[in-house]
């Protein structure tokens, strides 16, 4: 069995066919889904996702990209629900500052609200979903701030988020593996434990080859695993199951 670890169900692309969306990822074997918030005002749409399709979940938070309006006491009431089973997808972001931004206020805005998200999570013992984008050595320093464990979404490779392994880190293993611009990608997801290791698709977003001119979707998620059962040249029936207990770890026990 799969798991979607990462898919915004919730954007257009994907909800206006939500039905079909999930019976073709079934029939490859996707049995569950995470949608992520991406702030407060996500929250109302995914959790009424999670209620009416039993295979859907969801995490609470605030990503980087969306500043404001923050609502802190909205992310805690969402993080109640019994559908919800991570805080995120939260983070840092430095690649998306906008030109002509207060570039030293923004990241000490985005610095703030990632710590107390990160906070929230330690508190209620859930585990949190990372973004790091050109923010690598930041992420690492606020992380060794509180007792949290977590998946670093859309992993690409980073040397750097490799020390997170130290911390109780999982990676998340998406379409970009399977991209011939990812070398690099492909040599360090052989460092990662293999119990470490989970699957997503960040859908509608990063297509895996060859289908990358095509909106993303969880039925995809076989290419990904099959690329990572390559590279790493292992039994696919072993990895499946290594991955599968990976995620419930994480998420679900």
């Amino acid at each position: 069995m799969f798991i979607d670890t990462h898919i915004h169900l919730d954007i257009p692309k994907l909800k206006n066919q939500i039905k079909t969306v999930l019976n073709s990822a079934n029939t490859v074997g996707v049995r569950k889904f995470i949608i992520p918030a991406i702030n407060s005002n996500s929250l109302t749409p995914i959790v009424e996702l999670s209620e009416t399709y039993e295979e859907i979940f969801f995490s609470s938070g605030h990503h980087p990209n969306y500043l404001e309006p923050f609502n802190l006491d909205a992310i805690k009431l969402a993080a109640l629900n019994e559908n919800c089973v991570a805080i995120g997808e939260c983070g840092l972001d430095w690649f998306r500052i906008q030109k002509g931004s207060d570039i030293k206020s923004v990241k000490s805005r985005q610095i703030n609200i990632f710590e107390q998200q990160l906070k929230l999570a330690e508190s209620i013992n859930k585990p949190v979903i990372l973004h790091s984008r050109n923010a690598d050595q930041e992420m690492v320093d606020s992380l060794s701030k509180f007792n949290v464990r977590g998946v670093l979404h859309c992993y690409v490779g980073s040397d750097k988020l490799l020390e997170l392994i130290d911390k109780d880190f999982y990676f998340g293993i998406g379409g970009v593996l399977t991209y011939k611009s990812s070398a690099v990608l492909k040599e360090n997801v052989k460092k990662i434990p293999l119990n470490r290791l989970l699957l997503e698709t960040d859908g509608p977003y990063l297509t895996p080859t060859p289908f990358r001119k095509l909106i993303n979707e969880s039925k995809y998620i076989p290419l990904i695993f099959n690329e990572l059962a390559a590279i790493l040249e292992l039994d696919p029936a072993e990895l499946e199951f290594i991955i599968e207990e990976n995620t419930n770890r994480l998420f679900f026990s």
